[in-house]
């Protein structure tokens, strides 16, 4: 399928980036690509607005940019999170011209793009959360706040990959009934497995045009390289050479 290949080769970036600047985060950048990948060749218009809230996870929305011709893949690789480039993990809103704001606290990102769709109603506007950012209240009342305005150009898409830090979530604050919990409150919401792109593209060709949208992905960190899937130390380390060349070699079969 086109687009595997495509999210494919976006995770191969993406390894390159880490590995080529001893950097970390790997883990959950891979977890959103299959989302990106759709959204980026199948429904972003230029006059759209995205924003990675998790941006832990910058590393896939650069190279997701890179397989579309709008960053050099190989400046990419070479520079990314180098001292004194641009490409940083932390991004910034002059690092490229598709930033529109600079990475912040988490949990903090739904509300400032809420006002973003609210200016531009014409505009379809993406907001990609972490499913732990969901402790934070700020969340809620964007959540509120953008069915009281019947947001209904807001795309809210949560990458619930279940895992935090250095544990899993339901050990941390455990949110029970997710789903229930914002389609009370007068939103759309839709889960999918985000490895499916038959289900992505259901649940993208089937957005309510009267509320505010809800996707939530259930993911798996680091799916398709087999020794570091749902290994939480994969959050933070780098790979070593070995391991760099064994997940090349499974991401190119």
């Amino acid at each position: 399928m086109i687009l595997q290949k495509t999210a494919n080769n976006i995770r191969t970036t993406i390894l390159k980036m880490i590995y080529n600047s001893k950097s970390s985060h790997i883990w959950a950048a891979f977890s959103i690509v299959d989302i990106l990948t759709y959204i980026y060749t199948s429904q972003f218009k230029d006059w759209d607005k995205l924003i990675m809230s998790k941006w832990h996870a910058w590393s896939a929305l650069y190279a997701t940019l890179a397989e579309i011709w709008k960053i050099d893949k190989e400046e990419l690789i070479n520079t990314y999170c180098k001292n004194w480039q641009k490409l940083w993990w932390h991004v910034t809103l002059w690092s490229i011209p598709w930033v529109d704001a600079t990475a912040w606290s988490l949990g903090h990102w739904l509300s400032m793009w809420i006002w973003m769709a609210l200016s531009l109603k014409n505009n379809k506007v993406y907001v990609i959360l972490w499913d732990w950012e969901c402790n934070e209240w700020s969340i809620w009342e964007g959540f509120l706040f953008a069915q009281q305005k019947k947001l209904n150009n807001l795309i809210v898409v949560i990458d619930r990959n279940k895992q935090q830090a250095m544990g899993y979530t339901k050990d941390i604050i455990n949110i029970p009934n997710l789903n229930n919990s914002v389609e009370n409150l007068w939103w759309r919401v839709q889960t999918i497995n985000w490895n499916d792109f038959w289900g992505i593209e259901w649940a993208f060709n089937n957005l309510s045009n009267q509320k505010p949208n809800l996707i939530i992905a259930d993911t798996i960190k680091w799916k398709w390289v087999d020794f570091m899937e749902d290994n939480i130390v994969f959050h933070y380390k780098t790979p070593t050479e070995e391991q760099y060349q064994d997940a090349l070699h499974q991401l190119s079969d």
